[in-house]
């Protein structure tokens, strides 16, 4: 007879979505920016079905973004004084209305120094590149404040050191700015810590280090020790941290995540010249985890189209003799970054290769080659730490056959006429190389496989043949600057300008040649060699006659916007 039972009737009613914002109070900054910097919260339309959701926690993260917005347009007083949801008139949706006062546009009038002992106010002053008459901006204070201040003193030993900003409002549209220094004392390095690396050696870490225990701490030196060990490709993570033993010592960390030291890859395909082909490779990145580089791989033609009349595939002319599909390659490469643990490159590679005409031989006539390479590295302690040189000598028979003896000297010129051979029913023409290249790299990126800043630039000269024997006798050089620019959020910009020039070199030879991978040919995917070229067929781009020839000059400039996804 206490008790009762309680009944709730509960009519949810018709879930609506925000049809309309509206914006009270923005009398500088347009509807259209003010919404735009509502990234979550947006209105529903008919071609934007998927908008319109009302979520207080992503709308609270909107509202800190629109602050944000504001005062880095100068509107440091910028706030919201309210907001509320609404029905709108046709009962179909909500509305939403935030009121809002910008305050006045900011502008930098004094800037004053106290504590700096190490610097003058002068020198302060530049380094944080502010003047009076700015606009105020609050991240690019900040970043002026932490990114070029703060490391003038960071990079000198001073990790204790703080900068206090006090701005005051002068006024109705001023801004002063005292600064107050703690400098604090020079520290050193006592211990540095690796952990992670449960397959790299240690040593494979700390050489690219450009800090040791018993320096003069500098965050210049550890960021760039950060950025070399990531730029090794080894690791999918590298965590730098410092920790602090007492007022004159710290203690640095470095922790890093492992990519996998092996890969294996197998792949097949098919196309209506080489028929199916397939085969794969093992890579060994960071072979045995000393940071050395193994590569094998092999791919061949599958099946083959075997013409039993005379028959024209691609360029050249077949009979029933030739497999029209011939196709396949080797090729064994090693490599050490650090001979004896000093800052010098070794490697050697091995490679053979029989292509057919067709998709991947453009010209006319199938090519076989055999050869190898050697190459010694080093890097450059100027013009700065991110330049590097190798220099590679390199050996090769190369081989090519066609069944119309016209296609060879057509290519080559007649003057090799009596130096083509005809056996097995086909003609055939050999030359050897011998070439000494040099590559000059200078690379800054900030990330191996998905920079968002930084450049890399090659320069690759290669001189062929003359007084190092063989007959293809020529110079080659090839300028490459590749460079990243983040814009909003994850967009980056990638530009590439590629120069490159070739020249014969003149000696009493009749067999000299240029080979066909030595010229300039853009288009398609660059597949066997050549230039990329995203829009055009593969090889489509050079000097035509009845194919593509290859140029002696090549010039190519392209961008991009890239996403990063993941």
């Amino acid at each position: 007879a206490d008790s009762k039972n309680l009944e709730f009737h509960i009519n949810e009613g018709k879930k609506l979505k925000i049809r309309e914002i509206v914006i009270n109070g923005n009398n500088s900054i347009s509807d259209f920016w003010v919404n735009w910097q509502l990234k979550d919260t947006k209105p529903w339309n008919w071609y934007t079905p998927w908008r319109g959701k009302w979520d207080p926690a992503e709308f609270d993260n909107d509202k800190e973004n629109l602050k944000t917005y504001y005062r880095n347009k100068g509107y440091r007083d910028f706030n919201i004084n309210d907001e509320y949801i609404e029905i709108t008139q046709d009962n179909k949706g909500l509305r939403l209305v935030l009121d809002v006062t910008e305050g006045p546009l900011y502008y930098f009038r004094n800037f004053s120094w106290e504590g700096n002992y190490l610097y003058s106010d002068s020198k302060l002053q530049n380094t944080l590149g502010l003047k009076s008459g700015d606009v105020f901006s609050k991240m690019k204070f900040d970043i002026a404040v932490s990114e070029k201040v703060t490391p003038l003193y960071m990079d000198k030993g001073y990790f204790y050191f703080q900068i206090i900003p006090n701005v005051l409002p002068i006024g109705q549209d001023s801004l002063d700015v005292n600064f107050k220094i703690s400098e604090n004392n020079i520290v050193k390095v006592r211990k540095i810590l690796i952990s992670g690396n449960e397959k790299t050696d240690e040593n494979v870490i700390r050489r690219e280090l450009m800090i040791f225990p018993g320096d003069v701490f500098s965050r210049k030196k550890l960021l760039d020790s950060y950025r070399d060990i990531f730029i090794l490709n080894f690791f999918n993570n590298v965590i730098p941290n410092v920790l602090p033993v007492d007022e004159d010592q710290v203690d640095l960390t470095l922790e890093v995540s492992e990519k996998s030291t092996g890969q294996a890859n197998f792949s097949m395909g098919y196309n209506q010249v080489h028929g199916f082909t397939g085969g794969g490779g093992f890579e060994f990145p960071n072979f045995r985890g000393k940071g050395q580089t193994l590569s094998i791989t092999y791919n061949r033609g599958l099946s083959g189209q075997s013409s039993t009349d005379n028959t024209s595939i691609g360029y050249n002319s077949y009979n029933n003799s030739v497999d029209a599909a011939s196709y396949q390659s080797f090729s064994l490469s090693f490599t050490e970054p650090w001979l004896f643990d000093t800052p010098n490159l070794v490697g050697a590679s091995f490679f053979y290769t029989e292509r057919g005409t067709g998709t991947g031989n453009y010209l006319p006539f199938d090519i076989k080659q055999i050869g190898g390479s050697s190459r010694w590295g080093r890097r450059f302690k100027w013009p700065d730490l991110f330049f590097k040189g190798s220099w590679m000598f390199k050996a090769s028979r190369n081989t090519y056959f066609s069944n119309i003896k016209g296609d060879l000297t057509g290519y080559f010129g007649d003057g090799i006429s009596s130096l083509v051979d005809f056996t097995d029913g086909r003609y055939a023409f050999q030359t050897s190389g011998v070439s000494f290249t040099q590559v000059i790299t200078r690379d800054n990126r900030d990330h191996p496989e998905f920079p968002t800043e930084g450049s890399k630039f090659n320069w690759t000269s290669t001189f062929s043949g003359s007084f190092l024997g063989g007959d293809e006798d020529y110079h080659k050089h090839v300028f490459d600057i590749k460079w990243f620019t983040p814009l909003m959020r994850k967009f980056v910009m990638h530009q590439v300008i590629k120069l490159g020039v070739l020249d014969q070199i003149i000696v009493e030879d009749e067999q000299s040649v240029i080979p066909p991978s030595a010229r300039f040919v853009m288009g398609g995917s660059g597949m066997p060699y050549g230039e990329m070229l995203r829009g055009y067929s593969d090889n489509s781009v050079g000097p035509f006659g009845s194919y593509n020839r290859g140029g002696s000059i090549t010039l190519k400039y392209s961008m991009e916007l890239r996403l990063l996804l993941s």
